[in-house]
């Protein structure tokens, strides 16, 4: 009788203890400096984990997933731009460098030109980019997309190819100032290359030629 009454009580140790190893598990969050993790507890806001050891009530806190930029693997993305996301539920807080293919714009004056750009932004707040936002990546993709067709439909060809740092600027404002709401800054943006069609190119090195010719004659 008391060697069942010890082996009852050890399968209710055994157990028990089996049990505390998977709470204690799923409850231990690690996270890595310059992350955080947005804590829901019965689907709503509860906390947010900082960088190191963390301790979460496995069932009841669940890490809320955002969409994240992701180069490989299986994810969703953008047709248009053909950029990949993933579910992810670290947040980083590191600059992030967004490369945006090259993409159609049109100039003021009804020249079609390709540009591509680079986009340095930082979460500032990752209790308002997961909740301020329902998709944070495609929203900025779609924001400086148009943003970019808005500034470059203002310019002629000329002004397009000489106002870069212009251009620049005034695009990093408008989008500082629209992403801020979702706790996003944006630090620097760059055109990496504008691109006018090649009739136009071949039109511009002829003009440069012919201008280079007419100083040769002048200064001979």
């Amino acid at each position: 009788m008391d060697l069942d009454i010890n082996y009852g009580t050890l399968a209710i140790a055994l157990s028990v203890a089996f049990l505390v190893i998977i709470i204690l598990r799923k409850g231990l969050k690690i996270i890595k400096q310059s992350q955080v993790v947005v804590i829901e507890r019965l689907g709503r806001y509860h906390s947010t984990l900082e960088s190191g050891i963390n301790i979460i009530w496995p069932i009841l806190d669940v890490p809320r997933k955002i969409n994240w930029f992701n180069d490989t693997g299986l994810s969703t993305g953008s047709a248009e731009f053909g950029i990949k996301y993933s579910k992810v539920d670290r947040i980083d807080l590191r600059e992030t460098v967004f490369d945006f293919p090259k993409q159609s714009v049109i100039t003021k004056d009804n020249v079609n030109v390709e540009i591509n750009a680079l986009l340095y932004f930082q979460i500032m707040d990752p209790v308002r980019a997961v909740y301020e936002i329902e998709d944070l990546p495609i929203a900025i993709e779609k924001l400086t997309q148009t943003t970019l067709r808005n500034i470059i439909g203002e310019l002629e060809l000329d002004q397009t190819l000489s106002s870069r740092d212009t251009i620049n600027s005034k695009l990093q404002s408008i989008l500082d100032d629209a992403t801020n709401k979702w706790g996003v800054k944006v630090n620097r943006v760059e055109l990496q290359d504008i691109q006018p069609p090649h009739e136009i190119q071949e039109a511009m090195n002829k003009q440069m030629m012919a201008e280079r010719e007419r100083r040769a004659i002048v200064l001979e």
